[in-house]
């Protein structure tokens, strides 16, 4: 069974869809060793769907909108009448396949491969809306659908809205791993005290994802006073990514499907590959991926 990490921060601005994107990306490109390839998934999760962005070229995106090839199937049967206040239930927890709704990315003979299943702005209103009746039809059809996930890709990464919604409950209900991107300055520690604390206030039955800070934007060189304070924190140190993701602007570069590092061949990204795969080999060390 596939294992499956999301990737969120209550705090804005901390470069949440760049580590998604790339992390994700090159556990699905590079092999590791003698370590076997893997096939990933990545779900688009957050209604500013940056990440399908990134991954999708546009003529074909708007096309996967229209056909509704999105997450928000998942959680909602039609997209006629959403309404901005309140959650639709659907009348049945069977959700559509994972076939229906994954686009690949790239695929290579060795086994290795990246799908990704894209958002829809229209999940705004899933983000936005409460529910007057139980949501419960709501989760079980996204239960499911990561259940087979699971059975499908050897590793499920959610780029997952940053708010307390109902997709941040259900994308930290079905998650073994969460990754925390901070960027190493004033208040980076206030965003990961209330991730923290989230995650505990979630967990059932005393289980719940484990959560890996990771360091992102970086110096090239050096520590910021503010990493080295959060190293030192008791509270924090065992969640802490040994590896950092550099400040690199190789990493902001992916739009309409073009633009990865792993594919960029210019000089001043060979740093920025080898930084990008030290970080995606320990989290799948430290996730149990490998």
């Amino acid at each position: 069974m596939g294992k499956v990490v999301t990737v969120m921060n209550m705090k804005g601005g901390v470069g949440k869809t760049t580590v998604a994107l790339n992390v994700a990306g090159a556990l699905g490109y590079y092999k590791w060793r003698d370590k076997p390839t893997r096939k990933v998934l990545i779900i688009d999760y957050d209604p500013q769907f940056n990440l399908s962005q990134a991954y999708i070229p546009p003529a074909e995106y708007f096309r996967l909108d229209q056909e509704r090839k999105t997450i928000l199937s998942v959680l909602q049967e039609s997209a006629k009448d959403l309404d901005p206040y309140r959650i639709k239930i659907p009348e049945t927890s069977q959700p559509p396949g994972v076939g229906d709704l994954t686009r690949g990315v790239f695929s290579y003979d060795n086994g290795s491969s990246l799908s990704i299943v894209p958002s829809t702005l229209d999940l705004m209103y899933v983000a936005l809306g409460r529910a007057e009746t139980q949501i419960s039809v709501i989760e079980k059809r996204f239960s499911k659908f990561i259940d087979e996930c699971r059975r499908t890709f050897d590793l499920v990464v959610i780029d997952c809205h940053p708010a307390g919604s109902l997709m941040t409950k259900t994308a930290l209900g079905n998650s073994d791993h969460v990754l925390i991107p901070v960027v190493p300055e004033r208040y980076a520690v206030r965003g990961i005290g209330l991730m923290l604390d989230f995650i505990e206030s979630k967990k059932l039955g005393g289980h719940g994802p484990v959560p890996h800070i990771l360091f992102n934007k970086a110096p090239l060189t050096g520590s910021t006073v503010e990493e080295l304070t959060i190293r030192s924190d008791a509270k924090y140190s065992k969640y802490c990514m040994r590896n950092t993701l550099k400040r690199y602007k190789a990493f902001s570069e992916p739009e309409g499907g073009k633009g990865f590092v792993w594919h960029n061949k210019k000089p001043h990204s060979k740093k920025a590959r080898a930084n990008l795969q030290n970080v995606a080999f320990e989290l799948a060390e430290r996730t149990g991926v490998w």
